[in-house]
């Protein structure tokens, strides 16, 4: 695995660690072999294993195994991941015999920002906002809420955990929101660790889509990190997303498969 594939992982688990710090609704655990995530709610990634590295004494499918069975004695499912550039033959055995199937797989992407220059023209009508005020935030929630769909019943976790959670420490975290014409229409987070950004939570309003908003708000944010010394910028992005970063400047450099069981 390189350098530049290293950190785009690692600014991810780096990403939800903050999460779970910031929100209290997820727990980080790692150790000399594992970085995982466990929580009481049926969530996404919040019942996951990041990183695995197995050891010489002990069987994988066996410790796999216990692993699974202890998300499962608290009643949840377990997501498990791995990288394009990072594959173990043997672990991959050890997923198949416990039953892991792959539900998703996300593409790792990076962007050399010392010397990048944004290409794309200005979009006519876009003010990008770094969420500041109670009111924004506000809107921030509405936005993310609507841009992703999430059903009602998760709204206030999900809130808490990248919204609310989040906003209590801009030093590493910054919210941004695009207004379109003066209505709110995209939202935007980035999580910032040494001179590396990574660029998450990237919702546009469904009525606003296909019109260029969400990458000429990308392209305009990128310029803000890269002149707080930001060098490399990264994005964990799904299908729908690799067709619009590359507009950019980002290339894919891994994928990050997601199993679960």
């Amino acid at each position: 695995m390189s350098t530049t594939q290293k950190l785009i992982f690692e600014n991810m688990v780096r990403a939800y660690e903050k999460l779970s710090q910031l929100s209290q609704v997820f727990t980080f655990v790692e150790t000399n072999r594992t970085q995982r995530f466990e929580s009481e709610i049926p969530y996404g990634l919040f019942n996951s294993v990041f990183t695995y590295k197995r050891s010489e004494e002990i069987n994988p499918e066996d410790e796999i195994a216990s692993i699974k069975s202890f998300y499962h004695n608290r009643g949840h499912k377990l997501a498990w991941l791995t990288t394009s550039h990072n594959q173990d033959e043997v672990i991959n055995q050890a997923l198949a015999a416990n039953h892991f199937h792959q539900v998703g797989v996300i593409s790792g992407m990076g962007l050399s920002l010392k010397d990048w220059r944004s290409e794309l023209p200005e979009l006519p009508g876009l003010e990008v906002r770094a969420v500041r005020e109670s009111q924004e935030i506000e809107e921030f929630r509405k936005v993310i809420l609507a841009g992703y769909n999430v059903p009602e019943s998760m709204a206030d976790i999900f809130c808490k955990v990248f919204v609310d959670g989040p906003n209590q420490d801009i030093t590493a975290v910054q919210h941004y929101l695009g207004y379109m014409d003066g209505v709110p229409v995209t939202t935007l987070t980035t999580f910032t660790e040494g001179d590396v950004a990574g660029f998450y939570s990237i919702a546009t309003l469904e009525a606003y889509r296909s019109r260029g908003i969400a990458r000429t708000m990308l392209a305009h944010v990128l310029g803000i990190v890269q002149q707080k010394g930001v060098n490399l910028a990264v994005i964990h992005a799904t299908p729908m997303g690799r067709s619009v970063y590359p507009k950019v400047g980002f290339k894919e450099e891994l994928s990050i498969h997601i199993f679960s069981s």
